[in-house]
């Protein structure tokens, strides 16, 4: 990791040694890259530098220059096409590796190093002495990656091989042929030619073999894929690393590209792989080591004479690269560098900075950059010695200005920063603070613009579009506030839609109407004029019982101005057109409902102008009243708030602006112009003027005198009353008892003309005070409507969204319709498509079935007529030939069986399979083996022979026939299958699509017939009664009230007939009831009969009996008690009625005295009311002028208010208490002593 570059001699396997180490870079080297050919050797690091070294031990191994990259490099190739032709270079980075989450490359620094460069070297290719190539001298192009990928393979015809980072796949790219005119414009990122399979995993290297033909590949996967550049489609693949170590870290061929060896990343494994090479493949191999001679015969001369110079060069210690003492460390020396720079300043000397030395592990490019200081130090000593003197001189001046400057009055003296002699400084600071303050004001220039452009468009949008502008309406004195509804105009097409959708549903109405009396006259043809007219007056008086009522409308609109007889019925909307209609006509109806509302606010609102207009006038007067009451109490005056007056919010006062106004010298001068005119008229006016002293001279100045101003003038005091009462003679002795009755009786004019300005006062008041309470009430009520306003829109509102949710259901159901029938027809054509295909499949197997069969028969009669054909030969002989005859050359179809398994195992190397043609020719020349004489059984004649041989070669020929029919056979099966499966396939989507599209009709047709409807409940209205609570309501079903009412008519008449059979039979029982109880009563009067007869026989006669008997005149004494008792009854019935007159006169006193108590307690309530309003002014005032009238007793009496009222709730208690205790001792007294009480009977 020290970034050093050792060379090793391995002249001596055995034996390696170190003869040299190159100090490159400082942090560790990531990349080291050797020329084909030897004759340079590219390194690289993360510092951004590749440095080109000449690997020769002739020329010291040295360092040729360096190129600078952007970046973390990623990968280093090179590539020469020919011995003495261009090095072209390859170099991929990562601009910004820390910030990236992509850790792939981005950029491609491609660069060309020429044949003659090493000849040709001078100073000329570097752009400093740091020895950095210039980019003309290397033909420099910096390009980009359109997809980030990994490593990085140049080869021939400027093609550049890479694995994607996002798909994994290997990219083959083209590099252009000059460079693009920008780094980042489109035509610098280069497009991938071919992308072709890659690893598993992202990452990975790209390596190109030394004969520039094979191309391999590896990944943190653990594989490794080497591809041939004419074919990268096939590959072979070697599991080299466990993917679960890290795969593989890189990877390099050997010279004659005959081994691989491949280093894992955390393994500690290093392994070697050798190619298994087949008869094709050692034919494609030659040109690898054909390339390796060439190379190796090439560079023989060359490597000979480095040789021997490495031979003798001695070994590398560590010891000849330490330091011979300890270096000073950095801090050392910036320690030492500062104190002697101070030194010098101290000591006024001209300090020169030493010249550094390099550390003891300075890099080769830090070498180089000394020496470029040192070479620059010898080149300008002189004139930084004379700059050096001029500071010196120039430093002294500065401070001595600055010591005299110390000494100057604070008024003259300079500032540290006035002393900076950087004139050009100074001149930039200044135009960039003038760039500076054109940029903010052109920015402020914009955003006015920009504002006052939203002004327009709100003011266009928001206020200029309204035909009723928004604003609001406050109360007087109560916390309420009324808003009316911003309505814009309607457009042009939305008035010619709801002209159009208002003349459609008037058409309607009419239709349906002509089509009920038509229906009604067809119904009824013999019914006269007379009694149609009277049905007619009868119909329309159930119709208008049976109107519908805002619940089954859904709404209150038609009691707020939105009522129409154009609305559909709820429990009409079934197609998608009355819906739409229906929408138009609510939103009709809610923008009548919106003016209505408008309509009452504007009188409100005008009614506030009215109001703040008459209190503006009688403000006038209450000022005048307090200005002669001499009263410094503040006046009540409304007024006009932005929310009401939203107006005012497009107008500026000038009250507004707090900045100064600008005024230019125009306006100036006109201004001074009015000033001038102003002055002269004013003193004209302070001329002598005849009228106003006439006025001032004959009647003080006013033209009427008033009450008020003799009232305020005092009674001069006589000279006379300065001295002493016994000095003043009789005459002025009365006129002071004069002057003091004067006095006293404009004092009571005073008092009498003030009592009546208060009481002037307190009733303007008062009469504000009503009207405005009387505007708030208007306000309030107007508030509550605007309260049940907003409910009918909202309740109108939520039917147009119900209506627009179901219009977007039917249009998804339409949808999904018109989807499933597009699917339908498309399997529908698909399947009619594979149902010939299938056809015409079968027909042709059937046919090919035939051909086939008749094959077999051939076939197996060739094998049944071999004995018939040999019948003149012996039976010995025939069996031997027959098994002759079924003999087949093995070893033909073992190597046929063979490439067959080559086929199976992918090999891209592999032999090709072999047609039945070419496996045909190699049976039968497998065959003719078979038919040498040397196989002829003994005794068989030669004729017999040929002939079993020709025999059976048509018997070969005829089985090869078979099985490749016999394959052909089950190719055209299996095709017939997998048709036959599609199409049952086929058939099922069809079904499955056309059991969707029916349940898809009848949902369409359940959602047109289960509308849903929006009703109006009373609130707190029981419609259903307790039970259990129904959640779902899914299985419900909603009836109109016409289908319901006529079920009812039904039920009601066949009731109706029910009960008149009912009662035929209650009245046929009824009779046979009554004669059974007639019978029943006879026999029971009979009994009785008999039982008085008994009992008359058994009576026994009594005193009372017989004087009852005796007595003609019994009934007038039973009439006597009967009076008696009715009197009795009468005296009772007055005394009731006299009580009930006492109780009527008592209840209508206590009525009398609860309304006067009612009166009495409204009159509170409202003196109540006051009393609460003048508390919480006073609360208001006292808490405003709290800080001002702070009091420091407060706190005491409150202390004393709360602590009485404490003792009071402890008195009362204790009152109560002796109360309770007084009553249970009489309580118990009572028990203890007996008591008389007077029982009344």
């Amino acid at each position: 990791m020290s970034g050093d570059v050792y060379i090793i001699e391995f002249t001596n396997i055995d034996n390696p040694r170190i003869i040299q180490r190159l100090r490159v870079h400082r942090s560790a080297v990531l990349h080291l890259v050797y020329e084909q050919y030897g004759r340079y050797l590219l390194t690289g690091s993360d510092d951004g530098h590749v440095f080109i070294m000449d690997p020769r031990p002739s020329v010291e191994f040295n360092l040729l220059g360096h190129v600078l990259i952007d970046g973390l490099i990623m990968s280093i190739s090179c590539n020469t096409p020919t011995k003495n032709g261009d090095t072209k270079v390859v170099v991929t980075s990562n601009p910004s590796p820390k910030d990236a989450k992509i850790e792939a490359a981005h950029k491609i620094i491609q660069f060309d190093i020429s044949k003659d460069f090493i000849k040709d070297f001078s100073n000329d290719y570097f752009v400093s002495l740091k020895r950095d190539l210039k980019d003309e001298v290397l033909n420099r192009m910096n390009l980009n990656f359109a997809i980030p990928s990994y490593g990085a393979a140049v080869g021939p015809d400027k093609l550049i091989y890479a694995v994607s980072y996002n798909h994994k796949r290997l990219c083959k790219i083209l590099l252009p042929d000059e460079p693009p005119k920008k780094e980042n414009n489109k035509a610098s990122y280069l497009q991938p030619m071919v992308e072709l399979p890659g690893h598993e995993l992202t990452g990975g290297k790209v390596l190109l073999s030394p004969h520039q033909k094979w191309l391999a590949t590896c990944s943190p996967d653990g594989k490794v894929h080497v591809r041939t550049l004419e074919a990268l489609e096939r590959s072979v693949s070697v599991h080299a690393h466990s993917f679960r170590q890290g795969g593989v870290r890189s990877m390099v061929f050997s010279s004659d590209s005959m081994y691989l060896i491949t280093c894992g990343e955390r393994d500690s494994t290093l392994s070697c792989y050798k190619w298994n090479l087949t008869s094709a493949g050692k034919n494609k191999v030659a040109s690898a080591v054909e390339m390796f001679r060439t190379i190796n015969s090439a560079l023989t001369g060359v490597r000979k004479k480095e040789d021997e110079l490495i031979s003798n060069m001695s070994d590398w210690m560590p010891s000849m690269s330490r330091p011979a003492s300890r270096p000073h460390s950095v801090i050392e020396k910036d320690t030492q560098e500062l104190s002697e720079k101070q030194k010098a300043v101290q000591n006024d000397e001209i300090y020169s900075t030493p010249t550094p030395v390099p550390s003891s592990d300075a890099t080769w490019l830090e070498l180089q950059e000394l020496e470029a200081i040192k070479e620059e130090d010898k080149q300008y000593a002189d004139m930084k010695k004379e700059l050096r003197t001029e500071i010196r001189d120039l430093r002294r001046t500065i401070q001595t200005m600055m010591k005299k400057n110390e000494i100057l009055p604070d008024i003259e003296k300079l500032g540290h920063h006035e002393f900076n002699l950087d004139v050009e400084e100074q001149q930039r600071m200044q135009a960039d603070g003038d760039a500076e303050v054109e940029e903010i004001r052109t920015n402020i220039e914009f955003e006015n613009l920009a504002k006052v452009y939203l002004r327009d468009v709100i003011r266009r949008n928001c206020w200029d579009s309204m035909v009723v502008k928004g604003r609001s309406l406050k109360a007087f004195h109560i916390l309420l506030e009324v808003t009316n509804y911003p309505m814009r105009a309607r457009k042009g097409d939305e008035m010619e839609e709801l002209k159009y959708v208002t003349k459609q549903r008037e058409i309607e109405i009419a239709e349906a109407q002509a089509r009920k009396e038509i229906t009604e006259s067809q119904s009824q043809p013999g019914t006269s004029s007379g009694e149609r007219d009277d049905r007619d007056v009868d119909d329309e008086s159930e119709e208008g019982d049976g109107k519908e009522q805002p619940s089954t409308i859904g709404s209150l609109g038609a009691m707020y101005g939105g009522g129409s007889e154009l609305f559909y019925s709820q429990f009409e909307l079934h197609t998608r057109q009355q819906k739409q209609n229906q929408i138009v006509l609510l939103k009709d109806a809610i923008h009548r409902i919106k003016t209505a509302f408008n309509k009452e606010f504007d009188d409100v609102y005008k009614m506030k102008e009215m109001e703040i207009a008459r209190i503006k006038e009688k403000n006038v007067r209450i000022r005048k009243i307090m200005e002669d009451l001499s009263s410094k109490d503040s006046v009540w005056q409304p007024e006009w708030t932005i929310d009401e007056k939203p107006e005012r919010l497009l107008q500026v006062d000038d009250g507004e602006v707090k900045v100064e106004r600008y005024i230019s010298p125009e306006q100036q001068a006109k201004l001074d112009e009015e000033q001038k005119l102003e002055e002269e008229r004013r003193l004209r006016e302070k001329g002598d003027n005849a009228r106003e002293r006439a006025l001032d001279m004959m009647m003080g100045g006013v033209l009427e005198v008033k009450k008020e101003d003799e009232l305020k003038k005092d009674i001069p005091l006589p000279a006379f009353m300065t001295k002493s009462q016994e000095e003043w003679s009789e005459d002025e002795k009365k006129a002071a008892a004069e002057y003091e009755k004067k006095v006293k009786e404009l004092n009571e004019e005073r008092e009498k003309y003030r009592k009546t300005l208060e009481a002037e006062l307190k009733k303007v008041q008062t009469t504000l005070a009503d009207t405005t309470a009387n505007f708030d009430d208007k306000l309030s009520d107007l508030f509550q409507r605007k309260i049940k306003t907003e409910m009918v829109i909202n309740q109108e509102e939520l039917k147009i969204v119900r209506l627009q949710y179901s219009l977007l259901q039917e249009e998804e159901l339409g949808t999904k319709e018109a989807e499933f029938t597009r699917k339908l027809k498309s399997r529908q054509t698909k399947k009619s498509g594979s149902q010939t295909a299938v056809s015409g499949a079968k027909k042709e197997s059937e046919q090919f079935r035939d051909t086939y069969d008749i094959l077999v028969a051939e076939d197996k009669v060739l094998d049944r007529v071999f004995k018939r054909e040999f019948a003149d030969v012996p039976a010995s002989q025939v069996d031997q030939l027959y098994k002759l005859f079924k003999r087949r050359p093995r070893g033909r179809r073992l190597a046929a069986e063979l490439s067959m398994d080559v086929v199976a195992t992918g090999n891209p190397y592999g032999d090709r399979p072999l047609s039945p043609r070419q496996q045909l020719s190699n049976m039968i020349k497998g065959l003719h083996e078979l038919d040498d004489e040397s196989h002829m059984p003994e005794g068989v004649e030669l004729a017999v022979w040929q002939r079993m041989c020709e025999a059976r070669k048509s018997k070969l020929e005829s089985e090869q026939n078979v099985k490749q029919k016999a394959l052909v056979m089950a190719d055209m099966n299996a095709f017939l299958q997998k048709r036959q499966e599609e199409d049952e396939n086929w058939k099922v989507d069809i079904e499955e699509l056309t059991d969707c599209l029916n349940r898809l009709q009848e949902e369409k047709l359940r959602f047109m017939c289960n509308l849903e409807i929006q009703f109006l409940l009373k609130q707190g209205q029981v419609e259903v009664e307790p039970g259990p609570f129904i959640y779902d309501h899914t299985d419900s079903i909603l009836i109109h009230r016409g289908v319901v009412e006529d079920l009812n008519a039904t039920i009601r008449q066949l009731g109706e007939q029910k009960i008149t059979a009912m009662t035929e039979s209650k009245d046929f029982r009824k009779g046979i009831h009554v004669l059974e109880w007639e019978h029943k009563k006879n026999l029971m009067q009979i009994e009785d009969l008999m039982n008085k007869a008994r009992d008359i026989q058994s009576l026994k006669v009594s005193r009372e009996l017989q004087k009852y008997l005796n007595d003609a005149d019994h009934e007038s004494k039973k009439q006597q008690e009967i009076g008696k008792l009715e009197e009795t009854l009468d005296l009772q019935d007055r005394h009731h009625e006299k009580n009930m007159g006492e109780r009527k006169d008592t209840i209508s006193q206590l009525r009398h005295t609860i309304r006067k108590k009612e009166r009495d307690n409204h009159k509170l309530m409202r003196e109540l009311q006051e009393l609460n309003v003048t508390v919480a002014e006073r609360k208001h005032i006292n808490a405003v002028n709290a800080d001002k009238h702070a009091d420091s007793g407060a706190e005491k009496r409150m202390h004393d208010i709360v602590q009485r009222r404490k003792l009071v709730d402890l008195a009362k208690a204790q009152a109560q208490e002796v109360a309770v205790l007084r009553a249970e001792v009489e309580r118990l007294r009572m028990r203890t002593f007996p008591a008389l009480v007077q029982v009344e009977h």
